[in-house]
């Protein structure tokens, strides 16, 4: 019984050293690739467009969807639908899988960030604060993993929610929220993109039974 139920924690902690390890060489790659400012030639073109481009309505999209996808909502958020779990479906195991994807995933990329070291775009050109390294976005990775959580969750929770279309929303929420951390410009467009790929292989991986 008790190697039955720590058989799962097993295999998430595996799978967490995975994506772990694929998110560094990522990162280390990428470093390779870059010129001496932390830029490609691809971020440094996105990043010029995205200035470029700049507008009142943009920017204030822009701030509200850097919100939505940061600690201060997805932090309640996951608490509140894991205790729903708990107290209304009594269902453990989708709260436990729950948490895992979302503390999963911030702990992806705050390891990630310290390794690789990756600076981040001229501070003359950010529009919001942000703090540490740039590679991984922490809201490309925590965004995308626990939005697509929450979905899985409240399905479970609310059964004649359709699990896909909230994927799907799930999905598009968090490429909202990975485009605003470029425009903003407190992030290289490589560092969404591979915050991206790093929530959903490990995203992928949580949710594989669910």
């Amino acid at each position: 019984m008790l190697r039955r139920s720590l058989a799962p924690a097993a295999v998430a902690l595996l799978w967490f050293g995975v994506v772990l390890g694929a998110a560094v060489l990522l990162g280390v790659a990428l470093r390779a690739a870059e010129a001496p400012g932390g830029s490609t030639a691809f971020d440094r073109s996105v990043l010029h467009w995205l200035v470029a481009h700049r507008t009142g309505a943009l920017t204030a999209a822009a701030h509200t969807l850097s919100t939505i996808g940061s600690q201060k909502v997805l932090l309640p958020a996951v608490a509140l639908v894991a205790l729903a779990l708990l107290v209304v479906r009594r269902r453990v195991r989708a709260a436990v899988v729950l948490v895992v994807a979302w503390f999963g995933a911030l702990e992806l990329y705050t390891l990630a960030k310290i390794v690789v070291g990756r600076p981040r775009p001229p501070h003359a050109l950010w529009l919001a604060p942000a703090g540490g390294k740039a590679f991984p976005s922490g809201h490309a990775v925590q965004s995308l993993a626990t939005f697509v959580a929450l979905a899985f969750a409240l399905s479970v929770l609310v059964p004649r929610l359709p699990r896909r279309a909230g994927v799907a929303v799930a999905v598009v929420l968090a490429a909202g929220v990975g485009w605003s951390r470029a425009y903003l410009a407190v992030h290289w467009a490589t560092d969404v993109l591979g915050g991206w790929v790093i929530a959903a292989a490990w995203i992928a991986g949580v949710t594989r039974r669910s």
